[in-house]
């Protein structure tokens, strides 16, 4: 059966799943259809845009090979979607498969959650962008650096989030 994601992820009440996991469960029975998934990273409607992050993180973590088999993309194709729900995203995914990556990829993964702090207001961006940055600064001086200085700047941020990882990068130092 044909599925139209951008479709049928667009559908739903604003705050609600809408038919994400009708999305994750066609997904699950047809593997190969995960590009089209992929490419509503990059729809205009950012409501879809969201649903489709939300059933990747879904996918991957019951699966891990379709995160290895797309690694590259999650660090160098999806990371170009002007969605901050898609950062915010690839951010938390970058966290939790830290271990797939290589030093080369860290490099990448730094340099882009670092414009992603740095250009963002979202409170989400900023304070999980700073947890994940830190993590990354562990084996790099001037990342770390970078990461302190931005910390600094956020450390009495009106939004506790962000000043609470902000302070925590700062304790830890």
């Amino acid at each position: 059966m044909e599925l139209d994601f951008e479709f049928e992820l667009s559908k739903g009440k604003q705050n609600s799943l809408g038919e994400t996991l009708k999305v994750v469960e066609h997904i699950q029975n047809n593997i190969k259809e995960i590009d089209k998934l992929f490419l509503c990273f990059f729809s205009n409607n950012s409501l879809v845009a969201m649903r489709a992050m939300n059933a990747t993180k879904r996918i991957i973590k019951g699966d891990n090979h379709i995160f290895v088999e797309n690694k590259k993309r999650f660090i160098d194709e999806f990371s170009e979607s002007e969605h901050n729900v898609v950062k915010l995203g690839l951010i938390t995914i970058y966290y939790d498969f830290i271990s797939y990556f290589d030093d080369k990829e860290y490099k990448v993964i730094s340099k882009n959650a670092m414009s992603w702090v740095e250009n963002s207001k979202d409170w989400m961006i900023l304070a999980q962008g700073l947890k994940l940055l830190e993590k990354l600064s562990n084996s790099d001086e001037i990342l770390k650096s970078n990461v302190i200085s931005i910390a600094r700047q956020l450390k009495n941020d009106e939004r506790k989030a962000v000043r609470s990882q902000a302070q925590k990068i700062l304790k830890d130092t």
